[in-house]
């Protein structure tokens, strides 16, 4: 009985260790600009710097909430859940010892004209973030108002048709209005923030009350530009892992692949930045080198053909869209297929057939897209075994070597 108690407080002891020492600090959030799009990001108290893009403004504030660290994955977090009380303020921003700019907290909103997987967003402050979001909702009820009453009409139209056919008349019906397409704008809620728009440089940054520095607001500001290049990337889906994509961003990297097998390509816009500019925005506290260079996917791309070249003979291959089966067998085999009409797509792709015969193949696309794919031959399991087997053989004629010397 002491032995199994013992057992289980040892078990217990790891789990005990790794709860987390919390403290009350002030950190940073924000929703940065990134290029594209805003990511929501916060910086913990610790941390010097507060790196920000330029070319568009972004929003900051200043909360007072739980932070702990976790030995697992090296980071520190915060919980907003339990703890989160705004810190207000004048944030005064300062250059080489003189005030640049003093910035009083405003509520702001986050405008996508296009939708927010297409990017192009911008901030909205003040008046125009409350108007805006108003605006927004008002026009989502709107939507739902008349999309309720098309599907009415629709309804109504179909019933009439029913009836007709029963009675046998031949009176026109007047057909119902369309169903009206959704908007793809959003603006989210206002919230409380402090706008920083402010040219490339280094600024010292802090939060007044009263004319005295709130403790814990003080921080050094970066402001960089950065010029991201677009382009497209790809992803590879082999069909035996098609929800494993292996991404391939160069137009260097070439794509070995089985000869006479089939994968499948999906295209995307994507911007390239330096690792280390990049993630001091997105994530603070990630190790990123200068020297490596980061592509962000964007959205898919719109392209729908691609040319297929093998040696002289080219084709035009067509972007389809698939449907994936699991096998009725109790094994957890699946198969690829074209989607029919009305199924949803789990793929959509260009389907690469890799010949046989081991001819290289070129494909190509707009905005510059090129790979190659190079066949390979097919794996040998016999002597992929015996390879495998080799360390445990040589082992083996080692240790009867050893044992015939020590009985000689």
């Amino acid at each position: 009985m002491k032995a199994l108690i013992v057992a289980l407080a040892l078990m217990a002891g790891p789990a005990l260790a790794l709860d987390p020492e919390r403290r009350e600090v002030t950190v940073i959030s924000g929703r940065l600009w990134e290029g594209y799009q805003y990511t929501e990001m916060f910086l913990p108290s610790d941390a010097p710097t507060l790196s920000v893009m330029a070319g568009q403004d972004s929003a900051i504030s200043f909360v007072r909430t739980q932070e702990y660290y976790w030995p697992l994955s090296r980071q520190v977090y915060v919980d907003f859940e339990s703890q989160r009380d705004p810190v207000s303020g004048l944030l005064r921003i300062e250059q080489n010892g003189k005030t640049v700019d003093e910035v009083v907290e405003q509520v702001y909103s986050i405008e996508y004209p296009e939708g927010a997987v297409n990017g192009n967003a911008r901030l909205l402050w003040g008046e125009e973030a409350e108007a805006g979001y108003v605006a927004y909702r008002q026009s989502e009820i709107d939507f739902n108002r008349q999309f309720v009453e098309a599907q009415r009409a629709q309804s109504a139209y179909e019933q009439a048709l029913l009836d007709a056919a029963r009675a046998g008349s031949t009176d026109p019906i007047p057909e119902p209005p369309p169903l009206p397409n959704p908007s793809l704008r959003l603006v989210t809620k206002p919230v409380s923030g402090f706008r920083i728009a402010l040219e490339p440089g280094d600024y010292r940054m802090s939060l007044l009350m009263d004319g005295v520095v709130q403790p814990g607001t003080e921080r050094d500001l970066r402001v960089f530009t950065v010029e991201g290049q677009t382009g497209l990337v790809a992803d590879i889906l082999p069909e035996e892992r098609w929800t494993r994509p292996f991404p391939s961003n160069s137009t260097a990297a070439r794509i070995y692949t089985r000869a006479g097998s089939t994968f499948y390509l999906t295209l995307a816009e994507a911007t390239r930045f330096s690792e280390a500019d990049y993630l001091s925005v997105t994530a603070p506290q990630a190790r990123a080198s200068k020297d490596r260079e980061l592509w962000v996917r964007r959205k898919p791309s719109e392209i729908a053909e691609m040319t297929f070249a093998q040696g002289e003979v080219k084709k035009t291959l067509a972007r389809t869209g698939f449907k994936v089966e699991q096998t009725s067998s109790s094994g957890f085999g699946y198969t690829v297929r074209p989607a029919l009409a009305g199924e949803t797509v789990d793929i959509d792709a260009f389907p690469i057939s890799v010949p046989v015969e081991g001819v290289r193949l070129t494909l190509a696309a707009d905005k510059g897209f090129v790979r190659e794919v190079v066949p390979v031959g097919s794996r040998n399991g016999p002597l992929a075994f015996l390879l495998a087997l080799g360390p445990l053989l040589s082992f083996v004629v080692i240790g009867l070597v050893f044992r015939r010397r020590r009985t000689a």
